[in-house]
């Protein structure tokens, strides 16, 4: 008897940026269905990222039966499938797929301006790249979520305009997110939006835990403490302590240098200690067996550590859609130009975003009875100046008019 065969969907990943989303300040999240389908027919995250399989994953689907896709809303990857005839309305794949194949997918940007608009860290980003997975152990995430938890507030950290943290490590309940430069608890200070979760306000954008450091064929790590010598732990993804061969090498700070270039590509974490027995640190980095450090990857594994992760269920096509969600940034905003002396600034942050007018009135003078429209800024250029003046605490979109 013959077979039908058809492609079904194996896993999609779609990626949702609010700049292009959102219209001024009303949120897509919160917009009419009619809304939201008007801004989703303008939105193609195309214009933004390049995204391509590994040589490696190339190879993987090719011998798997599969077809890689370009969206407007991300990659979609199909496989020849056929339905199961013990339960109707199911689909097998053609070809089995072992529970630890990984598809590998190269993010790189296309779009400069990028940064100026997205709630990132403007610094510190060098050797770093974004991994988002649905195989990550550490990020106890909610399905269809690939974005990482945000961290939790610590006292002593100075956290810059855009940063988000989580009111709680493993299960949040509301996000905080920073709308100048602060050292203050968000519970406690009006430095920060809050945010609670609700089926119209998600919990989960990009943030600083879905950057890791990037190693490449060797893992180098300074030591921190003068003549301490380290003494070094290393584990895989899996939790396994594996032995790499490593070397010290001698300086005022000791440098250990590791050799990782027989190992697979994938996240590994390494504990420090030292003959100084105050001396512990946690590097957690990803091995990159490339030359080239992307913006990000993506990874798919088939079988998850995550409950609602996997691809398959007992060989049944589950034909996921996972999403990964930037969030746009908020600056305040100073227009300069004749008109203004000083500079005008709006004493609260706005949103930056493609579509939608934000309207801004500048007062009238004392002797005009004039009131003014105020245009929105462009996001060719962010004047980050709390990273540079340790007396300032605000990023500045400029709108200069003469």
């Amino acid at each position: 008897m013959s077979q039908s065969l058809l492609y079904k969907s194996l896993f999609e990943v779609n990626i949702l940026h609010h700049f292009f989303l959102n219209k001024g300040e009303q949120e897509w999240d919160k917009m009419s269905p009619e809304d939201k389908d008007k801004m989703e027919s303008k939105y193609d995250i195309r214009e933004i990222f390049d995204i391509t399989p590994t040589q490696e994953s190339t190879k993987a689907l090719s011998s798997h039966c599969c077809i890689f896709k370009k969206t407007s809303t991300g990659i979609l990857v199909g496989i020849k499938a056929k339905p199961d005839q013990l339960n109707p309305g199911k689909f097998n794949s053609f070809v089995p797929l072992a529970d630890n194949l990984t598809f590998r997918f190269l993010v790189k940007l296309k779009d400069m301006n990028f940064m100026n608009y997205t709630a990132l860290p403007l610094q510190g980003s060098r050797d770093k790249m974004f991994v988002f997975s649905n195989n990550l152990h550490n990020t106890l995430n909610s399905f269809p979520t690939l974005n990482a938890i945000p961290p939790v507030f610590k006292l002593d950290n100075t956290y810059m305009p855009g940063d988000m943290l989580s009111d709680i490590a493993n299960n949040p309940t509301k996000l905080f997110t920073a709308l100048v430069k602060t050292g203050n608890d968000p519970t406690l200070s009006a430095d920060w939006q809050t945010e609670i979760g609700s089926i119209t306000t998600p919990l989960s954008y990009v943030n600083v835990n879905d950057s890791y450091p990037v190693a490449s064929g060797f893992f180098t790590y300074i030591m921190k403490v003068k003549d301490a010598k380290p003494i070094a732990t290393m584990k895989n993804s899996t939790g396994f302590t594996i032995q790499p061969k490593m070397e010290v090498l001698p300086g005022d700070f000791y440098t250990l240098q590791v050799d990782l270039l027989k190992y697979p590509q994938g996240i590994y974490s390494i504990h420090i200690d030292s003959d100084d027995p105050t001396y512990h640190d946690d590097v957690t980095f990803y091995l990159l067996q490339g030359s080239e450090t992307p913006f990000a990857l993506i990874e798919i594994k088939v079988k998850s550590k995550q409950p609602g992760y996997d691809l398959f269920n007992q060989g049944n096509l589950l034909s996921p859609t996972f999403k990964i969600r930037f969030r746009n940034r908020r600056t305040h905003w100073r227009y300069l130009g004749n008109l203004f002396d000083p500079p005008y600034v709006l004493e609260n942050p706005l949103p930056l975003t493609r579509y939608g007018n934000i309207e801004i009135m500048k007062p009238p003078e004392p002797e005009d009875t004039k009131t003014i429209m105020l245009p929105n800024p462009s996001v060719s250029l962010i004047k980050a100046e709390a990273l540079i003046h340790a007396e300032e605490k605000k990023y500045y979109s400029e709108i200069h008019i003469n």
